[in-house]
C-alpha cells in the first residue's frame, strides 16, 4: 500500500524517464497530449481479504488518505465489502490525463511549461535544431528567457555563417558579448555540436568559425633611435601579426618574464625587451627582426624559467641566459623564496651544461627544498650591469650591493657566500646549442616542449659533474 510520499517519488522517476518523449511528441507530432496518456499508476491496494483483515488499521488509513483532495489527477476506486469492515471505497489507480497533471505531482510543472515554450520558439526560428534542442532541453529551459532568446539568435547566426572568421564583438546580436560567451559557451557548443558536426573533444569557440582577439605582446625599447621609429614610445603592446611589420632592427632582443623589471631598466644601446609571450613563443621567435638579433633570456632561477628557456631555445638555438647561473643563486641567498611548482615530467634538454647542472640541483634539493630566486627580487643594478649598462651609477650601486651583502653575512670581500672567489663579470657564462630540425609545436606555458632536433651534446656531462661535486 503506497502512501502519497512513496507514489510521488515513483512519479518523479517516471517523469524524468518520459519527459523527452512527451516533448518530442508535442513538437514533432503536434500532439498536446502524448499517446501514452491517460497514465495509470497502481497504488498497491491489497488483493486478498486476509491481507486486509491482518492490517485493518493500515488499510483504513490508506483508503482515507486517497479519498482526500489531490493536487492533480484523479483516483479510480472500487467498492468492496468486507465482513468486519463493511463496504469500503478502495483506491486502485492514480490516473493522469495529461503531462501537466503528472508534472504537477513530480514538482516539475514550471520546468515542463518552460521546455514546451522553448521548443516552440526553436521550431519557429531554427527547426533544424529541434533534435539537438531535445538533447539539452533541461539546460536551455533553465536559462532566463532573455538569454534563451539570445541563445536561439546566436545559434541561428552560426548556422547561417559557419566560417565567418568574425570576432565575438562582431556578431550582430543585441546583448551578446565576450562575457555572455564566457558564461554560455559550453551550452552553445553542446547545442550546435551535432548539427554543425563539431569535434566532441574540443571546447573552444574557434570551431564555430570565429577569430580570436589578437594576442598582444608587450615590448620595451631601450634605444632612442629605435624609439623614433615607433613614434617615440618606450613601452607599448602590439599583436604578433603586427610585430613583423615594425620598421625596427635591434641589435639585441632580451626576453624578460617580469614587466616591472623591464620598465625599470635604463636605456641600453640597440636593445629591445620582449615580455615573454608564454602562449606564443613560437610565433614571436619566428619574427624576422627577432631571429636576426642577438637574443638573450632574463628569467628567475626556478624550474618554470628553465622550462621557458628550453622552449625559447628550440626556436632560437643561440639564445643566451642572463643571471640564470649558480653564482647568481648562491650570491643572493637572502632573496630566496620557495618554488610552488613540482618537478617537470621531462628534462629540458635544450639547456647547456651549466644550466642543466643548476636545474638538476634545484630538482634534487641540493640548495634546500624548493629553492627559488625570483627575478624581481634581484637588485636592479645587478640586472642592468649584467645586460651591459655602463652607467656609473648602476656600476656603483651593484658594487655597493655586493659589499653590503657580504658585510651582512659576515663574508670577506675576497670570497662569496659559498666560500669561492667572487666572479669579476656580472654576466652569465653562455653556451649556445645548435638545433638540427625545426619544431612544429610549442609547449604550453610552464611546460617543456619536446624537441625534434639533437640536443644530446648539451647534456653530455651533467651527471659526471654532479657526481664529482657530491664526491
Amino acid at each position: 500500500m503506497k502512501n502519497r510520499s512513496i507514489i510521488r517519488s515513483e512519479i518523479n522517476n517516471y517523469y524524468r524517464a518520459k519527459v523527452i518523449s512527451w516533448l518530442a511528441s508535442h513538437i514533432k507530432d503536434k500532439r498536446d497530449v502524448p499517446e501514452d496518456f491517460p497514465t495509470h499508476l497502481y497504488l498497491g491496494a491489497p488483493t486478498k481479504d486476509e491481507e486486509v483483515l491482518e492490517n485493518k488499521d493500515a488499510f483504513l488509513s490508506f483508503c482515507a488518505e486517497w479519498n482526500t483532495v489531490l493536487p492533480a489527477g484523479h483516483i479510480e476506486f472500487i467498492d468492496k465489502a468486507y465482513d468486519e469492515l463493511g463496504t469500503v471505497k478502495v483506491p486502485i489507480h492514480l490516473v493522469f490525463d495529461t503531462p501537466d497533471e503528472l508534472a504537477t505531482w513530480a514538482g516539475h510543472l514550471v520546468e515542463y511549461h518552460s521546455a514546451v515554450r522553448c521548443l516552440d520558439l526553436i521550431a519557429q526560428e531554427v527547426p533544424e535544431l529541434i533534435d539537438s534542442a531535445l538533447n539539452v532541453i533541461s539546460s536551455l529551459a533553465n536559462l532566463s528567457w532573455i538569454d534563451f532568446e539570445r541563445m536561439v539568435a546566436v545559434s541561428k547566426w552560426f548556422c547561417e555563417h559557419r566560417d565567418s572568421e568574425c570576432l565575438i564583438r562582431q556578431i550582430p546580436i543585441r546583448g551578446v558579448d565576450t562575457r555572455w560567451f564566457e558564461i554560455h559557451s559550453h551550452l552553445l557548443l553542446d547545442f550546435l555540436r551535432d548539427y554543425l558536426e563539431l569535434n566532441p573533444y574540443r571546447k573552444d569557440l574557434l570551431q564555430l568559425g570565429l577569430t580570436p582577439p589578437p594576442s598582444l605582446v608587450r615590448m620595451v625599447i631601450f634605444d632612442d633611435e629605435l624609439r623614433a621609429k615607433v613614434g617615440g614610445m618606450r613601452l607599448f603592446a602590439t599583436s604578433i601579426q603586427e610585430m613583423e611589420q615594425l620598421k625596427i632592427r635591434p641589435d639585441r632582443v632580451v626576453f624578460i618574464d617580469n614587466l616591472p623589471t623591464a620598465v625599470a631598466l635604463p636605456d641600453l644601446k640597440g636593445t629591445i625587451a620582449i615580455i615573454t609571450p608564454l602562449n606564443h613563443i613560437r610565433e614571436a621567435c619566428a619574427i624576422g627582426w627577432v631571429g636576426n638579433a642577438h637574443c638573450q633570456y632574463l628569467g628567475s632561477i626556478d624550474l618554470k624559467s628553465f622550462a621557458i628557456l628550453h622552449n625559447l631555445r628550440l626556436y632560437l638555438p643561440n639564445i643566451e641566459s642572463v643571471l640564470m647561473d649558480e653564482q647568481t643563486l648562491l650570491s643572493n641567498q637572502d632573496l630566496w623564496t620557495n618554488d610552488d611548482l613540482s618537478a617537470f615530467d621531462s628534462a629540458p634538454v635544450a639547456l647547456n651544461q651549466s644550466e642543466t647542472h643548476l636545474y638538476r640541483c634545484l630538482i634534487d634539493g641540493i640548495y634546500g627544498e624548493r629553492v627559488r630566486l625570483d627575478l624581481e627580487r634581484l637588485p636592479l643594478a645587478l640586472i642592468a650591469t649584467a645586460l651591459g649598462c655602463s652607467d656609473e651609477q648602476y656600476l656603483n650601486d651593484a658594487n655597493l650591493g655586493n659589499l653590503a651583502l657580504n658585510n651582512m653575512l659576515g663574508v670577506s670581500s675576497a670570497t662569496n657566500i659559498d666560500g669561492a672567489v667572487p666572479y669579476n663579470s656580472l654576466s652569465s657564462i653562455h653556451t649556445t646549442v645548435t638545433k638540427t630540425q625545426p619544431l612544429n609545436e610549442v609547449a604550453a606555458p610552464g611546460s617543456i616542449a619536446k624537441p625534434s632536433g639533437d640536443f644530446s651534446s648539451a647534456n653530455a656531462a651533467p651527471k659526471a659533474e654532479k657526481a664529482e661535486k657530491q664526491a
